[in-house]
């Protein structure tokens, strides 16, 4: 489908959906996290396919998006670990906050984490948060408007959870991969990115000791 731009209403609807799956899997814990942000994000991605077409390109998939992807996932690591560091100096509620961020570990094994990491919750998160959601605000309000508005909404969701860390964390993340979007015109390399990440952070070295 050629890519399109969304109506106000559209655009209103999907983020009041949004938010409301981000309450059920961050605030209420009602299922398996990984079960429920897996369905979530899926379906976000699908109606953003609906209502404004596939944002990409086959021939946005190329080594280098995967070389821009693996850059800046290493890159956007560092920051998390410096970040990790110094909030666990200055606040006392910092390491507790991110040790229950990373409780969602206990509810699925390493490779299926894993896979829906790679496969599922990268890809369509970023498909509908910088493919829809930030695209239409940068066309509406221009480039760094758009993309700085489109950050505010994706941290703001994360107040469901009500853990500052994680509100804290979607707002760097959302920074970094909306900045590598309006830079790169292209979704590749942030899906890349946030695939990779994702893997590192909660897989394979986990920022705080003891999971």
């Amino acid at each position: 489908m050629t890519p399109r731009i969304p109506t106000v209403g559209q655009v209103c609807g999907t983020l009041a959906l949004a938010a409301f799956f981000w309450w059920v899997n961050f605030g209420l814990h009602w299922i398996n996290f990984w079960i429920g942000m897996g369905t979530a994000a899926s379906v976000l991605a699908l109606i953003s396919f609906g209502f404004a077409g596939i944002p990409m390109r086959r021939a946005d998939w190329n080594g280098r998006a995967v070389l821009i992807g693996l850059v800046s996932a290493v890159l956007l690591y560092a920051i998390f670990a410096f970040g990790n560091t110094l909030s666990g100096w200055l606040f006392r509620f910092a390491p507790p906050q991110v040790s229950a961020i990373y409780g969602i570990r206990q509810e699925g094994s390493p490779l299926a984490m894993t896979l829906v990491l790679l496969f599922v919750t990268s890809p369509a998160e970023e498909v509908f948060w910088r493919g829809f959601i930030q695209r239409w605000f940068m066309h509406r309000f221009g480039g760094r408007d758009g993309w700085l508005l489109a950050v505010c909404v994706y941290a703001g969701v994360h107040v469901f959870s009500g853990n500052l860390m994680l509100v804290m964390a979607a707002l760097t993340a959302g920074l970094f991969w909306g900045w590598l979007y309006r830079k790169t015109g292209s979704l590749a390399p942030c899906i890349l990115s946030h695939a990779f990440w994702t893997v590192a952070v909660f897989i394979l070295w986990p920022l705080t000791p003891g999971v």
